[in-house]
């Protein structure tokens, strides 16, 4: 990515969109900015199966999401979401 900074706008309206969107699932999340490990902004997803246990996600917001509309960003995100609390249903209840 040339430079996340310049899509620092589009991250605040997919962070209020956002809080609107997942506010009714059981996860935590977190809009980080990059770090030493990572180069573009990312989605921490967080999941508590008990106070002990937690399952987390990276949702990586890679250029492609940053110049897409936001409104389908945030479905996408919300699909991957969905997925992730899918896939610890079935990997800690065995869901179906």
């Amino acid at each position: 990515m040339k430079d996340w900074k310049i899509y620092r706008e589009k991250l605040e309206e997919l962070k209020a969109g956002l809080e609107k969107e997942l506010s009714g699932l059981d996860v935590e999340y977190e809009l980080r900015e990059p770090d030493e490990h990572t180069r573009v902004p990312y989605i921490l997803l967080r999941y508590y199966t008990d106070e002990e246990h937690t399952h987390e996600r990276k949702v990586e917001l890679f250029e492609y999401y940053l110049t897409a509309p936001v409104e389908e960003t945030i479905k996408l995100i919300k699909d991957m979401v969905e997925e992730f609390l899918m896939e610890i249903d079935q990997s800690e209840y065995g869901g179906g």
